[in-house]
């Protein structure tokens, strides 16, 4: 091949190569926006969306709050959509004043400088408890939470009856229990109330939170992790049939009477490590997702086990601050050379359910005053008793940085 053959199938070879990039980013454009397109990133990519849509509708008329569209502005006049603004309204008041307030004030005072840094913060085995994250570090710009559950969709009420109205409500009522008298969620009882003839999936009590915390949804996508961990997202629309995990959803929302955007992504998976294995897709989107701070609650001790080493050493690498009670990482996993830990509440034995996951150096670490401060509030398995243990560990050196 002659010098100016050579160069002229070099530039053919360019053209093409540059071709073949055109069409793939036209046609698979999420591959190439933000993974990353969360925190404050978000605010560039929905500048000024408005927040009155559909989805935020359905959500403030499955939260007992006012709907200006119709049917939703009929519906709220029917006897069970009153009856289940009040019951709720009545409801969350005791919730506020109980655990919601105390936790804020608390967490305003003792977490002022993780909040400060956190502009993601990670919740694993946190399923769809948005409200605790939020209420802890509310500045946060995306909130990434796992779960096993389902995804699901918003109720449709476009030809509902009063009477399929207070059996939904009725229903949401019922998979909120326990989160509202225990501070989190039985596993077993969401699976028999968040199924799809019931409530459909976490993603409305996602939205329930959301906006009973102020905020106004402005946007739902549906996200699947690419084998190489890159985030794919489409516009939200019910499947034919439920997802293989991990899959899950990401939820814009920004505060009443403020145009910042922030996120909240979940994603339904399993966490073990015959599945979240290092070369797994949502192991490498993890991996590669820089955020400050972890915070795991009633996460039934499976952090303490060899089958969920994966999970446990990915939050101790990579987080600045990690937030827990002792249903979490144990203790010994937080050396005093790396780690500094304030303790906060009462150490005492694990509930009846689960055994084998005493802590004794944790038992002894509670025994000396200078390290425990009080805890004004209630989170986590013993309901019973109120005596509860949140363990707060601040790295020495910051994590390094990807």
């Amino acid at each position: 091949m002659t010098g100016n053959s050579f160069i002229g199938a070099i530039m053919r070879m360019t053209r093409f190569i540059l071709f073949l990039a055109v069409v793939t980013i036209a046609i698979f454009p999420a591959l190439f926006a933000a993974d990353h397109l969360i925190g404050q990133e978000a605010a560039k990519v929905f500048p000024s969306q408005p927040a009155a849509n559909v989805y935020d509708e359905v959500a403030r008329f499955i939260s007992g709050l006012p709907c200006s569209a119709e049917p939703l502005k009929t519906l709220q006049e029917s006897a069970e959509w009153i009856n289940f603004s009040e019951t709720l309204g009545k409801n969350w008041a005791d919730l506020d004043t109980k655990r919601l307030q105390p936790m804020k004030i608390w967490a305003d005072a003792e977490m002022a400088e993780a909040n400060t840094a956190t502009r993601v913060l990670f919740y694993p085995f946190g399923g769809p408890d948005f409200l605790t994250a939020f209420l802890l570090f509310p500045d946060a710009d995306a909130y990434v939470l796992l779960g096993l559950e389902f995804v699901g969709k918003l109720p449709d009420f476009a030809k509902a009856l009063p009477q399929q109205v207070g059996n939904y409500t009725g229903n949401l009522t019922a998979a909120l229990s326990d989160f509202f008298h225990k501070s989190y969620f039985i596993t077993k009882n969401m699976n028999a109330t968040l199924t799809n003839d019931k409530v459909d999936g976490v993603l409305p009590v996602i939205c329930f939170f959301l906006e009973k915390t102020g905020h106004k949804i402005a946007g739902i996508k549906r996200s699947e992790l690419l084998e190489t961990g890159e985030l794919l997202e489409a516009d939200f629309a019910v499947p034919k049939k439920r997802f293989r995990r991990p899959y899950g959803v990401r939820i814009d929302f920004v505060a009443s009477g403020s145009d910042r955007v922030r996120t909240v992504h979940y994603f339904s998976c399993d966490l073990v490590d015959d599945v979240f294995r290092k070369d797994s897709a949502l192991y490498l989107y993890l991996d590669n997702l820089r955020f400050e701070t972890t915070f795991v609650k009633s996460a039934s001790y499976l952090m303490h086990y060899r089958e969920f080493s994966n999970i446990r050493n990915l939050v101790l690498a990579k987080s600045r601050f990690v937030l827990e009670d002792d249903t979490g990482i144990p203790y010994r996993y937080f050396p005093a050379k790396d780690w500094e830990a304030q303790l906060y509440g009462e150490y005492i034995k694990p509930v009846s359910d689960f055994a084998g996951v005493e802590q004794k150096d944790l038992k002894e670490a509670y025994a000396d005053p200078t390290k425990v401060k009080k805890l004004p509030f209630h989170l986590g398995y013993h309901w019973g008793t109120s005596k509860d243990s949140i363990l707060y560990f601040k790295r020495k050196a910051p994590p390094e940085s990807r």
